[in-house]
């Protein structure tokens, strides 16, 4: 009996340190069952997965923006440690905020503006025939490419000649940096045109990139150097992007970064192009109304909209995406593009409501170029003649009315 007592013993202590010597998935198996595991690896998994959406969806200083593996720009985080918040911006503390009435605009404004040539290097032919296109056109607003600041200057002289107002797009991708803004708004300063200039144009899209991998995490890093550059040199930043979670993600990383005045002296650049939906269309973005959603989320997150300047958009010829709709014909051009340009001497946008007074101009793609079937001039299509007739008709004299001009 006490040899079996002593054998009973042993196995029992065998059995134990059999267990102990096991993963506790294993004994888990051995308790519970095969099928059992997997339960909470799946529970476990898909827990994880919300954690890391939700974190990736809150703004904070360590967040890790969809998409992307890279942590926001400035932000450091140790496992097991509070995040550190990232470096506050070195604002200049001297530059008042803007109200949407002390934004510089042009004479005379009408809203009418264009996107200017496809490149960032110019002839004094391109401006002898060019300038006199917009003039025929009443633009007071152009967006302008340019390559270095010797084509700034050269531009910069004609437009101010002309009475145009230019918003300026230095050629750049959206993986590179650029270290001379500070020289180039002394250029405009000594000239004396507005400083307004975007900072990169459609960062979403892979030709941005020149076959580099997209990653926003640095491009906002891109954005905001240069955004601070402009902004401390006495210039207008003026963000574009097609998507409006990098809008988002750019407005939160500054406010991380403690910038918030510099949102008081930025405005916007949003790209309506309207397919061939007609002007009153509001149900998406797809539209030259589309520019709305995105002011919905300046309202939301910095408590108001800044100007918007949408520096492409309109109807490109032939355009027929959308099959419920007729295809963008020479006589459907010209009547909306027409009806947008009204916009601005009747105060009414294309679905009745009031146009807002942040949406300073509306600068359809594209003036003049050969190989651009969208181009008004010069486009291998032939030109736009009954949309330019038709815009010469529109009264010359008229001007936009704001808000603050109605009191």
């Amino acid at each position: 009996m006490i040899e079996r007592l002593r054998f009973a013993r042993a196995w029992l202590v065998a059995i134990v340190l059999l267990l102990l010597a096991c993963s506790p998935q294993a004994i888990v198996r051995e308790v519970l069952g095969e099928n059992e595991t997997r339960t909470p690896t799946t529970r476990a998994t898909s827990f994880a997965r919300a954690i890391t959406e939700t974190a990736t969806s809150a703004p904070s200083a360590t967040r890790s923006v969809a998409g992307t593996d890279t942590p926001t720009p400035g932000a450091t985080a140790t496992v097991g440690a509070t995040p550190t918040r990232p470096p506050a911006l070195q604002l200049r503390t001297d530059l008042p905020a803007l109200a949407l009435r002390d934004f510089p605009r042009p004479a005379n404004d009408n809203g009418r503006c264009f996107h200017f040539l496809t490149r960032g290097y110019y002839s004094p032919r391109d401006f002898e025939i060019q300038i006199a296109r917009l003039k025929g056109l009443q633009a007071r607003w152009v967006l302008a490419l340019y390559a270095d600041e010797n084509q700034l200057r050269l531009a910069a002289r004609e437009f101010k000649a002309a009475g145009i107002v230019p918003v300026w797009r230095k050629t750049l991708r959206a993986h590179q940096r650029y270290l001379g803004w500070g020289r180039d708004i002394a250029i405009l300063n000594e000239i004396g045109l507005p400083p307004y200039f975007q900072i990169y144009n459609e960062p979403e899209v892979e030709e941005e990139w020149d076959g580099n991998t997209i990653n926003r995490e640095q491009w906002i890093a891109n954005f905001i150097q240069a955004a601070r550059d402009v902004y401390n040199a006495g210039g207008y930043p003026g963000l574009q992007v097609l998507d409006d979670e990098w809008g988002l993600a750019v407005i939160r990383e500054i406010k991380a970064r403690q910038g918030e005045r510099m949102f008081g002296r930025m405005f916007f650049v949003p790209h309506p192009y309207g397919a061939n939906h007609p002007p009153s269309w509001n149900q998406d973005e797809i539209g030259v109304l589309g520019f709305q959603f995105a002011a919905r989320v300046f309202q939301s997150e910095i408590g108001f909209v800044p100007p918007f300047i949408a520096g492409e958009g309109g109807w490109k010829y032939k355009s027929d995406e959308d099959k419920r709709f007729p295809v963008v014909d020479d006589a459907i051009h010209a009547k909306y593009h027409v009806e947008v340009f009204n916009w601005f001497l009747t105060g009414k946008l294309s679905d009745g409501a009031a146009l807002p007074d942040y949406l300073f101009a509306f600068c359809p793609w594209l003036l003049a170029g050969e190989t651009e079937t969208a181009a008004w001039y010069d486009s291998f299509e032939g030109n736009r003649e009954l949309t330019i007739a038709e815009v010469k008709k529109l009264t010359p004299a008229a001007t936009r009315k704001f808000s603050w001009d109605k009191k």
